[in-house]
């Protein structure tokens, strides 16, 4: 059997009256059944008292035979409590003659069908018989009274248990329920986002032991709460914030940007979007290290903010680029003068903590206007992308504006970069090589390993096609890792030939030099075609040397551990730090076609390249002259020292075969 489920307020109550009234109950029955019992012992000696005093006082006249003074005798007894008749019989055998005395003698004092209990003894007088005595008692009285002590008992014990049950029910109110109810109600309050002052509680019984714990559980909680809150805001801002420079990241600027658009369509406005990736970042983190780069990031995110309008939103996208949502106000020209703004701030240099000297990274930037270039947040995206990577392909540091024939441009740049990773695997490039002649003696010394793509489609390929989406895509390293094993086999072919004499110089990009397995790359080729020392020589611009010197030093130092010669291409065009130079200190110098095209009508052409002469011969390094095309340039520069020289005056850049054919020819002519 189930028993109903109780509250505790009605299970006290239900015990109270319990353990109060059944033990009233059962007193009740037991006073009952005591009380009978005495009360019929207590009548049997009064009935016997009662015989034993009405046999005394009716014997003589029994004996006598008076019976006017047995019916007196007879009404005084019916006159005692619960006698009900007294018969005297046997006074004389009826018909006794000389006496008219009747057998019996009787008086009755109760109702004819009162119920009576009889008690008789023998009159005797004198030891003779006189007659016999019969008492009938109201056998009812007992019943009378124990009724009447049961109303009693039981006024008196509804009393006591009306009394016991309002004292156990105050103190049970007072001691259990009512703290039960506080308990309750501070157990409702333990999850409150509010504080609370802590319930007074005294600590002398259970209960205020409990309500003391639950002070000291809500205080728990409450901290917990607020610890979890202080976690679920910070989880909020690292969703919805750049940890390091504090600003919005991508998630909160799309939903920034859909409250914004939204405003700009109710009131048909224009919204621009500027998408920022920093220049050079990498070699920051590359040469300084990771915390010069998180310096720089921070620095960088306070200057685009202080380039823009208090109410423009800037944003971390991630690593180096930033985005910036700006009302152009319906004017277009807004989102130019934002971006130069915003280049002109990131050109300056930097000075961080972690580096030695001023950085400088600059940005490349991307704009698009809303509606006009994109109708949501993700188009408005992919448009200023484009826009940023046209503002790289045009040199850097600089701002452009997307328009719609950039897609086509990018499709093509994609569709190439496609293309080229597929000439990569399938062995479609080329090597092509332009003679370096010593113009004392007309004999070729070396050449320049030029690679050209032959085109499935579009046949031979210049480099200038290529070259940039190699570099912006990451492919110029399988590409300048290709173009070293061609370049070390053909010179292994060549030394086999007999043209021992002969050193090929191949260019390496900024990227493969700053690779970690670069250098040991250069040694297993050397080795897998048994090179000689001094016949493989590098070409660097002096940007690759200078951005990352002391990653540079280290790896021209292992180069020429390994018998690699080191040539700075295109020199003038770049910083010409004469401190670098030093510290480099390379095997060659090769002037750019740029000062050589003028010469010799150009006066400030010919005395820059003297100085470039007079500080390799005070360095010891030798020169090359790039881009000789005339007998002229050739005279002019050898009359300077610039003995070797490089261009379509010699040669153009030929295949393998025909460069042998041109090495031939010219020791043919010098004999």
């Amino acid at each position: 059997m189930k028993w109903p489920i109780q509250s505790i307020r009605g299970t006290v109550l239900l015990g109270i009256v319990a353990g109060v009234l059944l033990p009233a109950l059962l007193l009740l029955a037991l006073d009952q059944w005591q009380s009978r019992d005495a009360l019929r012992q207590q009548a049997q000696r009064d009935r016997s008292a009662t015989l034993t005093l009405a046999a005394t006082r009716l014997t003589l006249p029994a004996w006598s035979l008076d019976v006017s003074a047995l019916h007196a005798i007879q009404g005084e007894l019916l006159r005692l409590p619960a006698v009900c008749v007294v018969e005297v019989s046997e006074l004389q055998p009826p018909g006794t003659e000389g006496h008219g005395v009747p057998p019996l003698v009787r008086e009755q004092g109760c109702q004819a069908d009162t119920v009576a209990a009889w008690l008789d003894t023998e009159l005797t007088y004198e030891g003779q018989h006189v007659g016999r005595l019969r008492v009938g008692f109201d056998d009812s009285e007992i019943e009378r009274q124990l009724a009447q002590r049961r109303a009693s008992l039981a006024t008196l014990v509804a009393i006591q248990v009306l009394v016991g049950m309002a004292v156990l029910a105050a103190v049970l109110s007072a001691r259990l329920l009512r703290p039960i109810g506080r308990l309750k109600a501070q157990a409702g309050q333990l999850a409150a986002r509010e504080p609370l002052p802590p319930q007074e509680w005294s600590t002398n019984d259970e209960l205020g032991q409990l309500g003391q714990h639950l002070n000291t559980v809500h205080a728990q909680i409450r901290s917990l709460i607020e610890e979890l809150e202080g976690k679920n805001e910070q989880l909020h801002r690292m969703a919805m914030f750049d940890h390091l420079t504090g600003l919005p990241n991508r998630t909160l600027m799309r939903e920034l940007f859909a409250r914004e658009a939204a405003r700009a369509r109710r009131v048909g406005g224009q919204l621009g979007l500027m998408f920022i990736d920093l220049d050079h970042f990498k070699q920051v983190n590359d040469r300084w290290g990771h915390a010069a780069g998180d310096e720089l990031l921070v620095h960088a995110a306070a200057r685009i903010r202080s380039a823009l309008r208090e109410s423009d939103l800037v944003c971390r996208v991630s690593g180096d680029e930033f985005m910036a949502l700006f009302d152009t106000q319906r004017d277009s020209q807004t989102a130019t003068l934002a971006a130069q703004r915003v280049v002109a701030a990131l050109a300056q240099p930097l000075h961080l903590p972690a580096a030695d000297e001023p950085v400088r990274v600059g940005a490349s930037i991307g704009y698009a206007l809303f509606p006009h270039d994109g109708e949501d947040f993700e188009a408005l995206c992919r448009a200023a992308d484009v826009a940023m990577y046209r503002s790289k392909e045009q040199g850097r540091g600089r701002g452009t504006a997307y328009h719609a024939d950039m897609d086509a441009l990018l499709r093509q740049r994609m569709d190439l970069e496609r293309a080229l990773r597929t000439a990569i695997e399938q062995q479609q490039l080329r090597l092509h090589y332009q003679p370096v002649v010593d113009a004392r003696t007309g004999q070729v010394v070396g050449g320049e390993a030029l690679v050209r793509w032959q085109h499935p489609e579009r046949g031979l390929l210049m480099p200038d096609a290529f070259i940039g989406v190699a570099e912006s895509s990451g492919l110029v390293r399988p590409l300048g890792a290709w173009v070293l094993r061609a370049a070390a086999a053909q010179l292994a072919r060549w030394h086999a030939m007999g043209l021992g004499g002969l050193q090929i110089s191949i260019n390496v990009s900024a990227l493969q030099l700053r690779e970690a397995e670069f250098v040991e790359s250069v040694r297993t080729e050397i080795d897998r075609y048994g090179l000689r020392p001094g016949s493989l020589t590098l070409e660097l611009t002096e940007s690759t040397l200078l951005d990352d010197s002391e990653g540079a030093l280290r790896a021209v130092a292992a180069l020429r551990h390994s018998g690699v010669m080191l040539a700075v291409d295109d020199f003038g065009t770049g910083y010409s730090s004469l401190a670098a130079l030093k510290l480099v200190r390379p095997d060659r110098l090769k002037i750019d076609r740029g000062f050589v095209r003028d010469l010799p009508a150009a006066a400030d052409d010919a005395a820059l390249i003297e100085a470039m002469f007079g500080m390799a011969r005070a360095l010891e390094i030798e020169v090359i002259a790039e881009g000789v095309e005339t007998a002229a340039q050739r005279d002019w520069l050898a009359m300077r020292g610039g003995h070797l020289q490089q261009g379509w005056l010699w040669s153009k850049a030929v295949p393998p075969e025909d460069f042998v054919a041109a090495v031939e020819q010219h020791r043919r002519a010098s004999r």
